[in-house]
């Protein structure tokens, strides 16, 4: 039996979900072009490349940006919208949606304070609309927009209490406890209407008995 395959672009975050409930798994990575490294002046671009039954489609993709329709915010040099990308059906409508992590994004004037947007998927795939916005200046979040705290350097969307919607955990490896850059993770859960804050929960080494000095907690998340 033979067999063929398709080249694919590098990318540094991705994941394989059903934004648009046909039945195939779609493509969702950052799009870095013909670049075999991260780029960390980059706005940031993710590329969608929706499922057949040949696999990843060549010709029906879309590109989104934080300066698409219904994405909250504005792309900037540095931003990294798409450092770190996860999948999950968050309001149980049977669409993947997907978690973007923006590091690199600035708050109120504070410089990488950090940002991660929700996109959500519908018949049409996936695009900016009914976006939400979540960083430690959004009015629930536990917490402070400080400079460099980097929150959504690592997001995961994982149904942790199985009511059928996925839950957001995200990350700021960068943020300050009792030491420099001990870092914290911030879990919000899933609701009809999307991601809310309420029930929202954070962690940090020195919550949880750990020594944090220089530990950079939430630099990865296991998937």
């Amino acid at each position: 039996m033979s067999t063929t395959s398709t080249p694919l672009a590098a990318t540094y975050s991705g994941a394989i979900a059903d934004v648009d409930k046909d039945g195939y798994g779609d493509l969702i990575v950052r799009d870095i072009g013909d670049n075999y490294e991260d780029m960390p002046y980059q706005k940031g671009t993710i590329l969608v490349r929706y499922g057949t039954p040949a696999g990843p489609s060549a010709t029906r993709t879309a590109k989104i940006t934080q300066d698409t329709a219904g994405v909250p915010g504005v792309g900037e040099e540095g931003d990294e919208f798409g450092s770190s990308i996860s999948a999950g059906d968050v309001n149980g409508d049977g669409y993947a949606d997907v978690a973007v992590g923006i590091p690199g994004e600035d708050i109120d004037a504070v410089a990488d304070a950090g940002s991660t947007v929700l996109l959500k998927g519908s018949r049409t795939g996936l695009t900016g609309t009914g976006a939400q916005a979540f960083h430690q200046s959004t009015t629930g979040v536990p917490g402070v927009s400080e400079k460099n705290d980097k929150f959504g350097a690592q997001v995961l969307l994982s149904d942790t209490n199985k009511d059928g919607k996925a839950d957001l955990t995200a990350t700021a490896p960068t943020e300050d406890g009792t030491y420099a850059d001990s870092g914290a993770a911030w879990y919000l859960r899933g609701a009809a209407s999307g991601l809310t804050v309420t029930g929202i929960t954070s962690y940090s080494l020195r919550s949880l008995g750990l020594p944090e000095d220089r530990v950079e907690f939430g630099g990865a998340l296991t998937r």
